[in-house]
């Protein structure tokens, strides 16, 4: 065999190693951590000062203090926090029914499984005056409430969005990844349907790289390259995270009519990576969380703030102080 033959050969098992080796790093990279990250210690001293003035109301949230990733509650004012499950398994991104009696959240089919890993999840719906729990739907993730709280929304294995009514358990798919402008592999994290619009406000992923509002034909208008794209309640505006913040992240709103998105928040001080946005029930406030720059959904140094939409980013409160992972907010106030 020839010199030239043995270079070509070597050259071709090496491409093809490199590729092997590739493809697996982008498969773990989706399978996110193997293990749970450390649960973390209390970050209250006597020297922290707790915020006054706050609204009335709760705040719920996903957070691995106690170990594992369970759902909290806050309440407002008082800024009690309680559990609300106390599940061997993973639990995160819980959203408040629009009357605030009940809650819908993620609970993994396994004690770990990594938020980057989208398969592995059920939609478990919870009366917070009862505590009792109910599984409504198996393979979902991301579920969100429809205006009138008679139907949740949620993603199914990663390239489906599903309709559940709450009360019949009636189930039918509202949009799948192939169709019209939105590729077949294109995965739809964090979907959320708007009814008045009859448009999804979607991150799209894999074969595809963007934030978008795609109709039920699959006409797709590209938004950004940011994440968290949602709707607000009347569908006039979205809200997303994007790049251009001081620690990379910002908060901005977007405007469906003029197609033109404007920088909204942007923290100051030392935790000014801003993730996980979430409008209140009145729309006057702003829940989310914030790190120093670590990034992980799942595993960063996240902590809670709540802001009064319009007034100074500077006066955003703290919520939360706790080294571990705190994810996830929802915020309801009470009129």
């Amino acid at each position: 065999m020839s010199k030239k033959r043995v270079a070509l050969i070597v050259f071709s098992v090496a491409v093809l190693a490199a590729l092997v080796i590739a493809g697996f790093l982008r498969w773990q990279l989706k399978q996110g951590r193997r293990t749970p990250p450390p649960a973390g210690i209390s970050l209250l001293t006597e020297n922290v000062a707790l915020a006054a003035g706050l609204p009335q109301g709760f705040v719920v949230w996903s957070s691995n203090r106690s170990g594992n990733h369970d759902i909290l509650k806050m309440t407002l004012p008082e800024r009690e926090i309680t559990h609300l499950t106390t599940n061997p398994n993973t639990e995160y991104f819980p959203r408040i029914s629009p009357d605030g009696r009940h809650i819908v959240f993620a609970r993994s089919q396994k004690p770990w499984v990594s938020q980057r890993n989208q398969e592995l999840w059920d939609v478990i719906l919870l009366d917070l005056e009862t505590g009792k729990e109910k599984l409504l739907a198996k393979n979902g993730n991301t579920p969100t409430w429809s205006i009138d709280g008679q139907k949740v929304y949620f993603q199914r294995k990663v390239f489906s969005m599903v309709e559940i009514n709450v009360k019949s358990g009636k189930e039918r798919i509202l949009f799948s990844s192939g169709t019209g402008d939105v590729n077949k592999k294109a995965g739809l994290q964090t979907p959320g349907y708007h009814e008045g619009q009859n448009k999804m406000a979607v991150t799209l992923r894999y074969t595809q790289h963007m934030t978008a509002i795609v109709d039920m034909n699959g006409k797709l208008k590209e938004i950004s390259d940011g994440c968290q794209l949602t709707w607000s309640k009347d569908g006039s505006f979205l809200y997303h995270v994007d790049y251009g913040g001081k620690m990379k992240n910002a908060f901005y709103l977007y405007d469906p009519q003029t197609g033109k998105s404007k920088k909204w928040l942007d923290l100051p001080g030392e935790y000014s990576h801003e993730y996980f946005p979430r409008l209140s029930n009145d729309e006057k406030y702003l829940v989310f969380a914030a790190s120093k720059g670590g990034h992980e959904h799942d595993s960063a140094d996240y902590e809670i703030f709540l802001w009064q939409v319009g007034a100074p980013a500077e006066s955003a409160v703290r919520l939360t102080f706790h080294s571990g992972n705190d994810n996830w907010p929802d915020v309801f106030l009470f009129n």
